[in-house]
Order: structure tokens, then C-alpha cells, then sequence
């Protein structure tokens, strides 16, 4: 058997399963997305056993995904949950660019609820209001993942229909309005108390991309550490590729 189809009957157990496709197309087309497969193939496992609920293998998928298309450019190295043994809450990816650049990289998906897919099915728009909050919640529940001293990177999936009208720069103005107004109804969708607990997480964001599958990239220009537009700009070409 040759290594992709190895690691395809560990990481299944010779089971059949949603994943299974995908990830042995993408081993078989890249040598270092199956290197990364064999280093984590323990953890990978775990992670399939523990998801059995159709858009919580979809939110596995769209993680894998990610490290696959990082690591078609070999300017990166991708690691794995790097801070996992801290026992709390961490981002998906450690990424080195070129050995001297190391930032952390969130993925986040947004789901499409039955109620927007019918809508979308009828020809009918989803709701702004509705699909920014959606993007607020998954905001919300990142920030606290994000490390200090380290330029962090939000990547959130989603579909075309539920990304062609949201713009990011304007939500986020908005998401500092309010959050610097005391809104109430802000602050009762989240865990902070105040601006200066919300400033505390928000300044370690370097940015958001926003893939759906095409780009939109909003940078944080408060963030303490920012990342070179060029690497950005790198991430976004190898991620709009998938």
C-alpha cells in the first residue's frame, strides 16, 4: 500500500466516512500535506472518532483544508494545535514563514443554518443583520484563543451566498462602536464586561480573512503585531486555491 493509503486506513480505522475522500486526494497530491498527515496522524484520528455530526465533520474538513493549502506553498511550515498542552483554548495552527516568521492562524466556520439554506434554494437573500451577528458570535468566541506576543490571523469559512454582502471593514467599525458605547446588547453576546476587557483579546487580532471561496482580507490596524502584507497576501492566494 503506498503511504496515503496507509494513513488513510489508521486515521479511519477501515471504516467508511465523509472525510475519507477528500483527505486521500489531498495526500496524494501533496508529499508535504501527508508528511503533516503522518506527524499528527494520533491527533487527527482523535478528532475524527470525536466528530460525528455532519457540520462538525465539515468544521474538521475546513481545518485540514487549510493546513493542505498553506503547505502547497513551501514557504510555509505548518504545526499542528502547537499550544494544546497549555490546557486552554489555542489556535488551530502555529505557521513559520520562511523559518524567521512565525504567526498563529484561528479557523472558524460559519454554518448554514436550514432556514438560510431554504431561503437561498428559493432565490431569496439572507438576512445582513442576521449574517453579521453570526460573524460577531464566531469573533467573539475566537478572540479569547488568540496568544499575546504573537500576530494572530482569524480565517472564517463560509459560503458565497452568506459572504457576497457582508463587508468587513464596516462590521468591524461597528463591532468597535459598540463595543466602546456599552452596548448592551454586545456585551450580553459575549464574555467580556467592558471596552477595556474587549481591547485586551482584540488588540492580539492581526486580521480576518474571510473566505467564501474568494478573499476578503480586513487587517487590524490597532493590533500590537500586524503581519507583512506580503505574507498576507501569500496566505490568501494559497487558501483561495482550495
Amino acid at each position: 500500500m503506498s503511504k496515503p493509503a496507509d494513513l488513510l486506513a489508521y486515521l479511519f480505522e477501515g471504516q467508511s466516512h465523509l472525510l475519507s475522500a477528500a483527505l486521500m486526494q489531498w495526500m496524494e497530491a501533496s508529499p508535504r500535506f501527508t508528511a503533516f498527515v503522518e506527524t499528527y496522524r494520533d491527533k487527527i484520528r482523535k478528532k475524527i472518532r470525536l466528530t460525528r455530526a455532519p457540520e462538525s465533520i465539515l468544521d474538521l474538513r475546513g481545518e485540514l483544508e487549510v493546513a493542505y493549502c498553506l503547505l502547497n506553498d513551501h514557504r510555509f511550515a505548518v504545526t499542528y494545535e502547537p499550544y494544546a498542552s497549555a490546557k486552554r483554548r489555542s489556535p488551530d495552527f502555529a505557521v513559520t514563514y520562511r523559518t524567521n516568521l512565525v504567526f498563529n492562524i484561528e479557523v472558524a466556520r460559519i454554518r448554514v443554518e436550514q432556514n438560510e439554506a431554504e431561503r437561498v434554494a428559493n432565490g431569496n437573500a439572507v438576512d445582513l443583520p442576521r449574517k453579521e451577528d453570526r460573524i460577531l458570535r464566531v469573533l467573539l468566541d475566537k478572540l479569547e484563543q488568540l496568544q499575546p506576543s504573537m500576530a494572530n490571523l482569524l480565517v472564517v469559512l463560509t459560503s458565497p451566498q452568506l459572504a457576497r454582502s457582508i463587508q468587513l471593514a464596516r462590521l468591524m467599525q461597528a463591532v468597535k462602536t459598540r463595543a466602546e458605547m456599552r452596548d448592551p446588547s454586545f456585551y450580553a453576546a459575549s464574555r467580556y464586561t467592558s471596552p477595556a476587557a474587549f481591547y485586551k483579546d482584540f488588540l492580539r487580532l492581526s486580521g480576518i480573512l474571510l473566505l467564501a471561496p474568494q478573499a476578503q482580507l480586513w487587517v487590524n490596524k490597532q493590533a500590537r503585531l500586524g503581519l507583512p502584507e506580503k505574507v498576507l497576501r501569500l496566505v490568501s492566494q494559497s487558501l483561495t486555491q482550495r
